[in-house]
């Protein structure tokens, strides 16, 4: 896993920004890491959403079937 190197500069308003920090200062957004990993959070919810469907689903069929 290649490594990266820390966002030194806001992408939207050029202004340093502190080390490992989420926001910028001065405009309010996000740092890259910080939509990485809310695409990374989304995606895990969707998954969870998932699994508890096809669940749901799986014991609504194994129910219909002992009928």
């Amino acid at each position: 896993m290649a490594t990266t190197l820390p966002q030194a500069t806001c992408d939207r308003c050029r202004a340093p920004l502190v080390e490992d920090s989420a926001y910028c200062y001065k405009c309010g957004e996000r740092t890259r890491r910080a939509r990485r990993m809310v695409r990374l959070a989304i995606r895990v919810e969707l998954l969870f959403i998932a699994l508890v469907v096809l669940l749901v689903i799986g014991f609504i069929a194994v129910f219909s079937v002992q009928r």
